[in-house]
């Protein structure tokens, strides 16, 4: 495994320079692959407008949450240690089912591709949530989800259903607008 905290610092610049000059692709390999979905993962809410309701007050924790089985081990909590996300500091929830996770309010929610048999459900429970909804399944995006990872040409890349995101009470900016396939879903 690559050591985390170099990875990560040349991820954030990568991850930078994309947004603000073309769209970024990331060849990867099966062992790397969850790597840079979980630096795209923690670096997706600095690139939402999220809506007041999204927190419930100035010191609330930002919720990263990963429903289902959780591929990125402890990734996530490497990347969010001592970080913020438009000034809340990051906490990291996992839940095995969508009742366990109604007891925060997540800003980010990882969907598994374990519970992808729940999709219809979970989608549902968060419809008109300021909840950015993330996944790896085949067609997330289309059937409701916000952002989709998926690879192609050997790349990790991005899926956006903006209505999703208008629906939840939030808006992607325009530099992630620019790298992602946009899709209308549902």
């Amino acid at each position: 495994m690559i050591p985390i905290k170099p990875l990560l610092a040349a991820l954030g610049i990568v991850f930078t320079l994309a947004f603000s000059i073309s769209p970024p692709v990331f060849a990867v390999n099966s062992a790397k692959e969850y790597e840079i979905k979980a630096a795209f993962l923690f670096n997706l809410g600095s690139f939402v407008r999220w809506s007041e309701r999204s927190f419930e007050g100035a010191n609330a924790p930002f919720y990263l949450c990963v429903l289902g089985d959780d591929p990125f081990g402890d990734l996530l909590d490497t990347i969010a240690a001592g970080q913020n996300i438009s000034g809340h500091p990051m906490k990291i929830q996992r839940f095995q089912d969508i009742a366990e996770s109604m007891s925060i309010q997540c800003n980010t929610l990882f969907i598994s591709l374990s519970v992808q048999a729940q999709l219809p459900e979970i989608l549902a429970h968060l419809k008109d949530q300021p909840t950015l909804t993330v996944g790896d399944m085949d067609n997330f995006a289309v059937q409701g989800g916000m952002v989709q990872f998926f690879t192609r040409d050997n790349k990790v890349r991005l899926m956006l259903d903006p209505q999703a995101f208008a629906e939840a009470g939030l808006r992607p900016s325009a530099q992630l607008m620019r790298i992602a396939q946009i899709v209308n879903g549902k």
